[in-house]
């Protein structure tokens, strides 16, 4: 099977990491409180300017230095020696462009892959949906978790919902919820 994961909230626990530091970030600057913490940054009504001045402060810390999700590496190891082909599809900020930010990025990325012992076949940098790169890979199961490109995706693969509170209402045909590593490995045995 060819399996796709994407990293933030699946591979790593962005929503706790965001949660703190975006709250800070409010605090620090004299900024209302957020409504919905829990959602990106582009969601919080900031100014393109105080956007980027919390990534510049915060987001290239946690590209390099947030560890992977507990026991990611392992079953995703599991499921490479069963004989899928495990490829990372991510539409991180700017991995998608053609300049130095972008290369970056990139960078940043497979060196934090490569850092946590994730296994994989290959990398994408997706612009998201994530649809054509899940077309041209033949993804079997997507793993996702987000409520935003999850409709999407079931739409023409099957997928697994990594459990978060910013999706926890969400309900697709095609998809299935997963809460931890473990359960992902268990699950995808059973198919």
């Amino acid at each position: 099977m060819n399996i796709g994961i994407d990293i933030d909230g699946v591979l790593v626990d962005d929503d706790t990491y965001r949660l703190d530091t975006m709250t800070k970030y409010c605090f620090e600057n004299n900024l209302p409180n957020i409504d919905y913490p829990y959602k990106y940054e582009s969601k919080c009504d900031w100014t393109h300017d105080i956007t980027e001045d919390y990534r510049q402060k915060y987001y290239f810390d946690y590209l390099q230095n947030m560890p992977a999700k507990s026991y990611a590496a392992e079953v995703i190891e599991k499921l490479h020696d069963d004989g899928n082909k495990i490829i990372i599809i991510t539409g991180r900020y700017k991995t998608q462009e053609d300049s130095s930010l972008g290369e970056q990025m990139r960078k940043y990325t497979t060196n934090w892959l490569n850092k946590n012992h994730i296994v994989y076949d290959e990398v994408c940098f997706a612009h998201c949906p994530k649809i054509k790169e899940i077309k041209e890979k033949s993804i079997d199961i997507m793993i996702d978790d987000s409520p935003e490109i999850l409709p999407e995706i079931v739409k023409v693969t099957k997928a697994l919902c990594f459990d978060n509170r910013y999706n926890i209402d969400l309900t697709l045909n095609n998809m299935i919820r997963v809460f931890s590593w473990y359960d992902i490995y268990r699950k995808i045995k059973q198919m």
